[in-house]
Protein backbone atom coordinates (compact mmCIF):
# COMPACT_ATOMS: atom_id res chain seq x y z
CA UNK A 1 0.00 0.00 0.00
CA UNK A 2 1.05 3.54 -0.89
CA UNK A 3 2.22 5.85 2.01
CA UNK A 4 0.47 8.96 -0.20
CA UNK A 5 -2.49 10.35 0.86
CA UNK A 6 -5.32 9.15 -0.60
CA UNK A 7 -8.44 11.16 -2.00
CA UNK A 8 -10.50 9.08 0.29
CA UNK A 9 -8.05 10.54 3.13
CA UNK A 10 -8.56 13.55 1.53
CA UNK A 11 -12.56 13.68 2.42
CA UNK A 12 -12.22 12.18 5.66
CA UNK A 13 -10.28 15.17 7.21
CA UNK A 14 -12.21 17.52 5.49
CA UNK A 15 -15.40 16.08 7.06
CA UNK A 16 -13.40 16.10 10.18
CA UNK A 17 -12.25 19.58 9.69
CA UNK A 18 -16.31 20.67 8.95
CA UNK A 19 -17.14 19.25 12.23
CA UNK A 20 -14.57 20.89 14.06
CA UNK A 21 -15.12 24.21 12.25
CA UNK A 22 -18.81 23.78 14.25
CA UNK A 23 -17.35 24.84 17.34
CA UNK A 24 -16.23 28.05 15.60
CA UNK A 25 -17.36 31.22 18.05
CA UNK A 26 -17.38 34.04 15.12
CA UNK A 27 -20.42 33.38 12.98
CA UNK A 28 -18.71 34.77 10.07
CA UNK A 29 -15.51 32.75 10.41
CA UNK A 30 -17.66 29.94 10.89
CA UNK A 31 -19.89 30.37 7.83
CA UNK A 32 -16.69 31.19 5.65
CA UNK A 33 -14.66 28.09 6.66
CA UNK A 34 -17.42 25.74 6.53
CA UNK A 35 -18.19 27.25 3.06
CA UNK A 36 -14.89 26.07 1.94
CA UNK A 37 -14.88 23.23 3.46
CA UNK A 38 -18.20 22.31 1.92
CA UNK A 39 -16.97 23.27 -1.57
CA UNK A 40 -13.66 21.30 -0.85
CA UNK A 41 -15.72 18.10 -0.02
CA UNK A 42 -18.00 18.36 -3.07
CA UNK A 43 -15.27 19.08 -5.44
CA UNK A 44 -13.48 15.74 -3.85
CA UNK A 45 -16.55 13.51 -4.47
CA UNK A 46 -17.17 15.22 -8.18
CA UNK A 47 -13.80 13.75 -8.50
CA UNK A 48 -14.19 10.84 -7.67
CA UNK A 49 -17.32 10.08 -9.28
CA UNK A 50 -15.50 11.15 -12.79
CA UNK A 51 -12.58 9.29 -12.32
CA UNK A 52 -15.04 6.28 -11.85
CA UNK A 53 -17.42 7.28 -14.92
CA UNK A 54 -14.18 7.53 -17.23
CA UNK A 55 -13.01 4.08 -16.19
CA UNK A 56 -15.85 2.50 -16.72
CA UNK A 57 -16.01 4.32 -20.75
CA UNK A 58 -12.50 3.38 -20.76
CA UNK A 59 -11.88 6.69 -21.20
CA UNK A 60 -8.28 8.11 -20.28
CA UNK A 61 -8.62 8.89 -16.85
CA UNK A 62 -6.00 12.20 -16.93
CA UNK A 63 -4.21 13.64 -19.94
CA UNK A 64 -1.83 15.97 -19.19
CA UNK A 65 -1.77 18.84 -21.33
CA UNK A 66 1.57 21.10 -22.42
CA UNK A 67 1.69 24.52 -20.55
CA UNK A 68 0.79 27.13 -22.71
CA UNK A 69 3.73 29.10 -22.81
CA UNK A 70 6.42 30.06 -19.70
CA UNK A 71 6.62 33.81 -17.97
CA UNK A 72 9.27 35.42 -17.92
CA UNK A 73 10.38 37.31 -15.46
CA UNK A 74 9.54 40.37 -17.79
CA UNK A 75 6.12 39.25 -17.77
CA UNK A 76 6.07 38.96 -13.99
CA UNK A 77 7.02 42.76 -13.85
CA UNK A 78 4.84 44.40 -16.01
CA UNK A 79 1.32 41.98 -14.31
CA UNK A 80 2.61 43.34 -10.86
CA UNK A 81 2.89 47.22 -12.05
CA UNK A 82 -0.35 47.28 -14.32
CA UNK A 83 -2.37 45.96 -11.04
CA UNK A 84 -4.97 48.44 -9.72
CA UNK A 85 -4.40 47.74 -6.17
CA UNK A 86 -2.12 48.01 -3.59
CA UNK A 87 -1.87 48.49 0.00
CA UNK A 88 -3.55 51.11 2.20
CA UNK A 89 -1.18 52.85 4.35
CA UNK A 90 -3.26 53.45 7.02
CA UNK A 91 -4.87 49.84 7.57
CA UNK A 92 -2.43 48.17 5.38
CA UNK A 93 -5.80 45.98 3.98
CA UNK A 94 -6.16 46.26 -0.14
CA UNK A 95 -7.55 49.18 -1.34
CA UNK A 96 -8.46 49.75 -5.24
CA UNK A 97 -6.74 52.91 -6.22
CA UNK A 98 -9.27 53.19 -9.37
CA UNK A 99 -11.80 54.49 -6.17
CA UNK A 100 -9.39 56.78 -5.13
CA UNK A 101 -9.89 55.81 -1.25
CA UNK A 102 -9.72 52.71 1.00
CA UNK A 103 -13.20 50.91 1.03
CA UNK A 104 -12.13 49.65 4.75
CA UNK A 105 -10.99 53.04 6.57
CA UNK A 106 -11.72 55.82 4.59
CA UNK A 107 -7.78 56.58 3.92
CA UNK A 108 -7.87 58.52 0.41
CA UNK A 109 -5.47 57.66 -2.16
CA UNK A 110 -2.51 60.60 -3.39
Amino acid sequence: MSDEPTVDQLRRYLQDQLVDAENIVNTDAKKERMLKLEIALNEAIKFVTEVEIRKEIDNIVFEESSSVRLISPSDISDIETSSSTTECPKCEEEMDLNLGFCQICGHKSK
